[in-house]
């Protein structure tokens, strides 16, 4: 009978949103809104840039040694930032599917051939690229901030801005993108540096919200660390976050606490694997005790966890099932996760093509790796999106809220480079299950987008979404309990992550409903030289704040930008900042952190690596 019910609803819903889009298609289209944030009108679908795409295609890419070789010269005096900026080692390259992989293909007339792999699913690859929302507005005003030559930043405000306050850090790894306490000087943002970088943030049109992300070397290391949460803070930036190996959040609750009060919203917390053997390549001796740590030290101080993983294909790549299932177990304390391939830079920069091909991780591979280590009915062409599929929603509500000082958080990620797949917990029954299990997602983004390019009031707008969730949803195949009131508030308690930023963001992101909770899984593939693609930097979603204006994080990192900048700008070297500072602690070759407070005594373990299946995990008593 309760099936009959559901089928009947579901029935009726989907003949109403007939009648009303076929009322919709009938009526001229209406215009959308010119809000002040941004330089003109909102886009309607057609009207924004397409990404690249389809294969085979032609692009610009970096031979990886004629790069090298400009940056080189920079750093023994032979060439300036003007003359990288210009000419950073541009080449002509193809992608194309071969032999069932999706390939980069290139050649330097200098130093020859090279080969990479984007993809080894080519059918999962190319459903990525079909569903790609589309780009932002095009950048007015940014003349200060975005001026690298081929590498600039052109359309778009990004998702992300990260601010390096130190290439220190506390550890060193293998792999590290940007080869920290590897090279002979020290770099530290100043708060001269900082106040200009925030001010220049919020200088360009489209002024929308933006995750501010402290990174470093490892940025709780920076004696101004918590100045420049609070000075950001001050400007109008609520989105803060950090991303750390999580040692001084372990080694002291106080400093979590106190970092929250300056206005710290979540941490993105480097976790590669839940056990030490997973683990070994970081150095650290008691890898586990301070994660697990640092997540109860966070957590109490009020505040979410996001687990970074960075993936290397041979190391970690069997473990991902692994991680999610840690992460669904301690739902309570961790947001969400994100799989991170390695991008062979920094100290991984002259890596052998041998080792290159052993240990690229194509980010198409986490999708099937997580279906067959999972027990979830995890289906890769069913349950994954490109990550630009969240500014579906933003875009709604920019369209809704059009009073708006600043327009919503907007990620428009290149489909190849970020993906995303939903998941909703049962912390009653300790279970997980794939969105799209019950819930059209993919049509139900595709509704929006039409909704919302017909250009119709408010009033109308919001009533043609809530239908259109009615009927996306079969509630025959939803868990039960969540029926079509759950549903609605899931979805609109999720829109915070990026629609919302204001003094109260930090406590609205931490709410939640006592049952239902949906935690996002995604991969984020960043380039380096060798599969590096010019055509994806142009609306970079990461831009990297330096005191030469704002610069793609794969640019900055894979292109060649960091070194060439700080080799420039940096503070010290290396022996004179000890001679001045001392030395700080790095913590390599299994040596292990004192932690003095013990954690909370617990019914269960943490870690159950075996004892259940992701489907079925365990809450914590």
């Amino acid at each position: 009978m309760f099936e009959s019910m559901a089928s009947h609803s579901r029935f009726a819903s989907g003949a109403a949103w007939t009648i009303a889009s076929s009322v919709n298609r009938v009526l001229p289209e209406g215009t959308l809104p010119a809000p002040s944030w941004a330089p003109g009108r909102l886009l309607k679908k057609h009207q924004r840039t397409p990404m690249r795409a389809g294969v085979p295609r032609r692009t610009l890419s970096l031979c990886p040694d004629c790069n090298r070789e400009a940056v080189e010269a920079v750093l023994r005096g032979k060439s300036d930032v003007a003359g990288f900026r210009e000419r950073p080692g541009i080449i002509d390259a193809e992608i194309l599917e071969e032999g069932g992989r999706i390939l980069m293909r290139k050649a330097c007339e200098t130093h020859g051939p090279f080969e990479d792999v984007l993809s080894n699913h080519p059918d999962f690859f190319q459903r990525m690229e079909a569903q790609a929302f589309g780009g932002d507005f095009d950048c007015v005003g940014d003349r200060e901030v975005h001026n690298h030559g081929p590498n600039s930043i052109r359309a778009g405000r990004g998702s992300y801005l990260i601010v390096d306050l130190t290439n220190r850090c506390n550890m060193m790894c293998r792999p590290c993108f940007m080869d920290a306490n590897g090279v002979g000087y020290v770099d530290e943002t100043d708060m001269e540096d900082l106040k200009t970088i925030f001010e220049r943030a919020g200088s360009f049109k489209p002024n929308r919200d933006i995750n501010v992300l402290f990174s470093g070397g490892e940025a709780t290391l920076s004696p101004i660390f918590v100045d420049a949460i609070r000075h950001a803070k001050s400007m109008g930036f609520h989105r803060l976050h950090v991303s750390t190996n999580g040692i001084r959040f372990a080694e002291s609750r106080d400093f979590a606490v106190e970092a929250s009060a300056a206005g710290l919203h979540s941490v993105y917390l480097q976790f590669d694997g839940v056990s030490e053997e997973k683990n070994k390549h970081r150095g650290l001796g008691n890898y586990m005790e301070v994660k697990l740590r640092a997540l109860e030290n966070i957590a109490a101080a009020g505040m979410q966890t996001t687990l970074q993983v960075t993936v290397v294909n041979g190391l970690n790549n069997d473990c991902v099932g692994e991680i999610v299932r840690f992460a669904l177990r301690n739902a309570d304390q961790i947001h969400g996760v994100i799989f991170q391939p390695v991008m062979f830079t920094g100290r991984d920069e002259r890596i052998s093509t041998e080792d290159r091909y052993a240990e690229r991780y194509p980010l198409s591979q986490l999708a099937y790796d997580l279906q067959a280590q999972t027990s979830i009915d995890w289906q890769p062409m069913r349950d994954w999106f490109p990550a630009s599929a969240y500014a579906i929603f933003s875009h709604l509500d920019d369209v809704l809220d059009r009073g708006s000082e600043r327009g919503s958080l907007f990620p428009d990620m290149h489909p190849d480079h970020a993906i995303m797949s939903p998941l909703l917990v049962d912390t009653e029954k300790g279970k997980a299950i794939p969105i799209p299990t019950f819930f059209d997602l993919g049509r139900f983004m595709q509704d929006v987008v039409q909704i919302t390019d017909s250009g119709r009031p408010p009033r109308v707008t919001r009533a043609m979404v809530l239908l259109s969730l009615l009927r996306n949803f079969n509630q025959g195949k939803a868990p039960s309990g969540l029926g079509p009131y759950e549903l609605r508030s899931l979805f609109e308690g999720s829109l915070y992550r990026f629609t919302r930023s204001d003094d109260d963001w930090s406590r609205q992101a931490s709410a939640k409903t006592a049952r239902w909770r949906l935690m996002f899984l995604n991969g984020m593939w960043f380039q380096d030289a060798y599969n590096y693609d010019f055509a994806t930097i142009y609306n970079s979603n990461t831009p990297v704040a330096t005191w030469q204006g704002e610069i793609s994080f794969c640019a900055y990192n894979g292109g060649g930008w960091r070194k060439v900048l700080e080799s420039v700008h940096h503070t010290a070297t290396v022996a004179d900042w000890y001679r001045n500072h001392g030395r700080h602690q790095i913590y390599a070759a299994g040596k292990k952190v004192r932690l003095v407070e013990s954690l909370s005594s617990r019914p269960e373990p943490l870690v159950q690596i075996e004892a259940a299946p992701v489907g079925t995990f365990l809450t914590r008593g």
